[in-house]
């Protein structure tokens, strides 16, 4: 029986060149200096996004100071780094100018503000609850992560990567200009997409799930197999970028509204153990041989055998007479996509990671079973099936 909790506190200012409308909008949170977070990797300062968002607040009347120290796979010393000066020079609020891992640690830097101590220690304490932390405006420059759409934000610490949820986290104001997103290359523009296609497929296919992403998540499954390999082709497709920047927001949207299943703690067992490599990219390691197991294990259970060729239409791939008998319409579907955006020969490898760690990746993914994404996916999966899907990775 339909039965589901709604709520999305944030919002969202969305299209091509409403950047601008940071020096006068209502509403930016009260205050006369800023934070704004950027990556340690100097492209926001390259691109000139820094110095125009510094300059459309100046317009405001809202003086800035930078934190640059976020990485990618963000890193909890990072958060404590920032939090510190934030309080030491009386920020009022955090502005989050970059991607996913930048908006990720904004989030926990405005609520680490709040409370004295390291945030992972603060956090796993529970010492947060209750607390509202800084207001915190997500301004994304890629189409992947939807962060700014939502109330979760994942961060690596002492015992890996995690996913963690606050109400705090959701920001008070998303400003979505997807001409921010022109200048992602070409190869990060595939893998920041596929990682939105990602959280669509897997909020759909949730027992979490609620009618509202059900709309959302075909609506993004659907725009970013059509736009993504044109946003490939050419970065400058101002359409395609577009329609992946809403793709991108509606599915991480549905992260909240719904949950992830076990492909993404999957994930955070090969990220956590190499700080270095991308969540995206991981994610298309993991999804062929994640899939075909799902597949397999869902071959009595109607609802989600139904659901996932209810993706395939919306991908364009419905069941036919031309299909393959042997093959599911999702994974024909997944593998044109996957060609099309030249991600299709990605390998394990490339990322620095090697079959020898099957073990200790099946290990930190048991560690993980009792997580939100484990108790959402609509069929059991044991320690069997973990080790049969990082096998299958390594076996392509």
């Amino acid at each position: 029986m339909l039965s589901f909790t709604f709520s999305l506190p944030t919002t969202l200012v969305f299209g091509p060149g409403r950047l601008n409308e940071l020096a006068t909008t209502p509403l930016l949170p009260k205050g006369k200096q800023a934070m704004i977070v950027i990556g340690a990797s100097g492209n926001i300062l390259r691109q000139g996004y820094l110095a125009r968002v510094q300059g459309l607040l100046s317009e405001h009347g809202v003086k800035s100071v930078v934190f640059d120290g976020v990485r990618a796979n963000p890193r909890t010393e990072d958060v404590d780094q920032a939090a510190a000066q934030a309080r030491a020079m009386g920020v009022d609020f955090i502005v989050a100018l970059g991607g996913g891992s930048v908006i990720d640690s904004a989030k926990c830097i405005a609520l680490a503000t709040a409370v004295d101590g390291p945030f992972w220690e603060n956090m796993t304490g529970q010492k947060y609850d209750g607390t509202k932390g800084l207001p915190l405006v997500a301004i994304p420059t890629t189409a992947g992560t939807g962060s700014e759409g939502n109330a979760i934000a994942v961060l690596c610490g002492p015992v890996g990567k995690r996913g963690f949820i606050h109400p705090a986290f959701a920001p008070a104001l998303a400003l979505i200009d997807p001409e921010l997103t022109r200048s992602v290359p070409q190869r990060l523009t595939a893998i920041t997409g596929m990682d939105a296609f990602f959280h669509a497929v897997e909020c759909f296919l949730s027992t979490a799930r609620q009618p509202m992403t059900d709309m959302l998540c075909l609506e993004a499954a659907h725009l970013v197999t059509r736009f993504l390999p044109a946003a490939v082709d050419d970065g400058d497709d101002l359409n395609a970028r577009t329609a992946l920047s809403w793709a991108s927001t509606a599915a991480g949207m549905s992260l909240t509204l719904s949950s992830p299943i076990s492909q993404h703690p999957l994930e955070y067992s090969f990220s956590g153990s190499n700080p270095e490599s991308q969540h995206g990219a991981g994610l298309v390691l993991l999804c062929r041989s994640y899939f075909e197991r799902l597949i397999e294990l869902s071959s009595e259970n109607d609802d989600t055998s139904d659901r996932l060729l209810n993706l395939a239409v919306a991908m364009g791939f419905g069941a036919s007479d031309d299909d393959d008998e042997d093959a599911h319409p999702f994974l024909i579907a997944l593998e044109s996509l996957l060609e099309a955006v030249g991600l299709a020969e990605l390998r394990p490898e490339d990322l620095g990671f090697h079959a020898e760690a099957v073990p200790q990746f099946v290990e930190a993914a048991m560690k993980l079973t009792a997580s939100r994404p484990f108790q959402h996916t609509p069929v059991p999966m044991g320690e069997a099936d973990i080790r049969a899907i990082f096998e299958g990775v390594f076996e392509r």
